[in-house]
């Protein structure tokens, strides 16, 4: 399992929350209001202990970030996002090539944990948004993490998406390859959202290792749904389809 420390002013906060993701080993963290999930909640209760308490949301690849105040204000929402200043609670999302993305403001305390995929891109600007504008936050007050998730050695896409991501985000987070196939770095588009914000690279930290290709000890460390699922029949159905890869939790926790 990951766990890190946030960034501010170019140093490990150490008096802050700290960030991390569960792997591969740990089992699938998959998260759905319907199924019972026993390796999630067991895991949620130890890492919780018997002081905190785990808020979660189910994911919908938006841009739909939950201001709380209390853990059972998430029960049965939607949405890929979860903020809050309340210290017992621990947001928690699902990952699996999608970035994990972490904020902590230093100033007002709001912290939580963000699901951005390729069309939840800008969450974490939404995030940022919020607690500016509900807290008096200022931007350089304000801590961002970027955990492990498919890197652009890994991720091809259409010249439409790529399209999509200059137009919107910034030239350089795509590079064509052939025809019609570009490589994309959702690193390089969710810094450039940051930049927008105001957000110092002093107080971003990122995590480079790619959940497709990254092995330790020659085995792969990340659950990966492009890499688990490229070799599944492609008549499968997608809801089981999405149940053949290993789904990691993201959090944040006091």
């Amino acid at each position: 399992m990951i766990l890190e420390k946030f960034k501010f002013n170019g140093k490990n906060l150490e008096d802050g929350p700290s960030w991390g993701m569960t792997d591969i080993s740990m089992g699938t963290m998959r998260f759905r209001w319907n199924e019972t999930n026993e390796n999630r909640n067991a895991f949620l209760k130890k890492l919780c202990g018997s002081d905190k308490f785990p808020a979660a949301v189910e994911l919908i690849h938006s841009k739909t970030v939950y201001d709380i105040e209390s853990a059972d204000e998430t029960i049965g929402l939607q949405g890929d996002g979860i903020i809050t200043r309340n210290k017992n609670i621990v947001p928690v999302v699902t990952v699996a090539d999608c970035m994990p993305i972490y904020v902590f403001d230093t100033k007002c305390g709001t912290f939580g944990t963000l699901h951005s995929g390729w069309k939840g891109t800008g969450i974490v600007g939404k995030a940022v948004g919020i607690i500016i504008e509900e807290y008096g936050s200022r931007p350089e007050d304000i801590c961002v993490a970027i955990g492990p998730h498919i890197g652009d050695c890994c991720y091809n896409v259409t010249e439409e998406r790529a399209h999509y991501f200059i137009d919107n985000f910034c030239h350089d987070c795509v590079s064509k390859i052939s025809e019609d196939n570009y490589s994309l770095s959702l690193t390089k588009a969710n810094l450039a959202v940051l930049i927008k914000c105001g957000i110092p690279e002093d107080n971003i930290k990122i995590m480079d290792e790619c959940t497709c290709c990254h092995k330790e000890n020659g085995e792969f460390k990340f659950g990966s749904f492009r890499r688990q699922t490229l070799n599944l029949p492609s008549d499968m159905p997608l809801e089981e389809r999405l149940t053949k890869f290993t789904v990691q939790a993201a959090f944040v926790k006091w």
